[in-house]
């Protein structure tokens, strides 16, 4: 009988006990596959949607709209806007194939706790940089008109022509259209014409930012220095940047996932060691007779650590299955927990991310097993004897 069939036959002698290790030891693995493919899956997700939006530049007083955003939806206000003749400006300067005016505010919604609705007054140029839109309608021309992303649409259950209370505005509009789910954070957002948007927010002839899309993507850096040669009291925020601030946002909520993961693979470590440890104390006997009939020490350790990689082989095996099956729920989940989830998969499915996870649970099995193999192979051959 060869080892590997020895230690198996010890595992099913304490199915329950060996199953729930088992059960422990999937759910780490399953928690390190789906951060691994989170981590993959989320950069490249942003990536993609950074390139096919059209606005390739940010100009503001300082920081970005992604910043400004955030600012309003914890409760805060934004310190400085941008004068409006700036957006003038800003076409005029060779390079620029477009740009748009936006006004960032927030209100509370009375409604539904302490959520803040947000609310973007934008031109209509603001289509030619965002490719992928389509509306159902047309975009807002007047003071009593609203355009809808597609996520509002439907919580709010509203359809082009109807009609729109807000409580914290004392404003009523009519829906003029619904942008289709793009898979973006527009999804979440109401959009005003600028206009009406500075009168209700009282900022006439301010901005919080000015987007802008560039006619040449390789001459990206010319533009940017073009602005700020030109501007040199706007700050100047690059595609780059912007994907590199977004990370920042979601580098909170990562390491909380990340910790949650470290803890259940610690658990998980600990179940593994106290599992293997109750064997050795129970199979003294057995490894002392092992002794008194030829066994070396190294073939008690071989059998123990073998024990504690089967286990977690398996648990690993398990695990990278249970994240593949629930990867799509798993998706779900985070782009609730997170802030400017971009559109596509969060989880990037890949089989090094499915092998690295199961070769981390094995390695988890090695740590956890090496005590009690050492302990089991200290055994003495009068231990059996003793025992009788």
């Amino acid at each position: 009988m060869n080892f590997l069939s020895l230690c198996w036959k010890n595992l099913k002698r304490r199915k329950t006990r060996t199953t729930l290790t088992i059960l422990g030891v999937a759910i780490a693995a399953a928690c390190l596959f789906s951060i691994l493919s989170f981590d993959t899956g989320y950069r490249r997700a942003l990536a993609e949607e950074m390139k096919r939006s059209g606005a390739h530049l940010y100009v503001s007083t300082e920081g970005c709209p992604l910043e400004a955003a955030s600012l309003i939806l914890h409760g805060g206000e934004i310190p400085k806007f941008l004068p409006e003749e700036r957006l003038e400006q800003v076409r005029q300067i060779p390079g620029v194939h477009a740009a748009a005016g936006m006004l960032i505010f927030g209100v509370p919604n009375p409604n539904i706790g302490n959520k803040i609705d947000l609310f973007y007054g934008v031109t209509p140029d603001m289509v030619d940089l965002r490719p992928y839109w389509k509306i159902a309608g047309r975009f807002p021309s007047n003071d009593n008109e609203i355009l809808l992303g597609a996520e509002v649409a439907k919580v709010e259950k509203r359809s082009v022509g109807d009609k729109m209370y807000f409580e914290g505005l004392d404003k009523e509009f009519v829906v003029s259209g619904i942008l289709e789910r793009t898979g973006t954070q527009d999804d979440g957002f109401y959009f005003l014409n600028l206009k009406t948007a500075q009168r209700l927010f009282h900022k006439p002839d301010a901005l919080t930012t000015v987007p802008v899309g560039v006619e040449n993507l390789d001459r990206l850096g010319e533009v940017e220095k073009r602005i700020k040669a030109r501007l040199p009291d706007v700050y100047v925020v690059t595609e780059k940047q912007m994907t590199s601030t977004i990370q920042q946002f979601v580098g909170g909520s990562k390491t909380l996932i990340a910790s949650v993961t470290l803890i259940a693979v610690l658990v998980s470590l600990l179940g593994v060691l106290n599992t293997v440890l109750m064997s050795v104390f129970e199979m003294m006997r057995e490894f002392g007779y092992m002794r008194c009939v030829g066994a070396m020490r190294r073939h008690i350790f071989r059998i123990v650590l073998t024990e504690t990689l089967l286990i977690c082989g398996v648990g690993g095996l398990a695990g990278g299955l249970l994240g593949l099956l629930f990867s799509s729920a798993t998706d779900r989940f985070l782009r609730v927990l997170l802030p400017y989830a971009p559109a596509g998969r969060l989880l990037s499915i890949e089989p090094m991310v499915f092998v690295l996870a199961v070769l981390i649970a094995v390695f988890m099995g090695a740590v956890a097993g090496v005590y009690p193999a050492f302990r089991a192979a200290a055994v003495s051959p009068m231990e059996a004897v003793r025992n009788e």
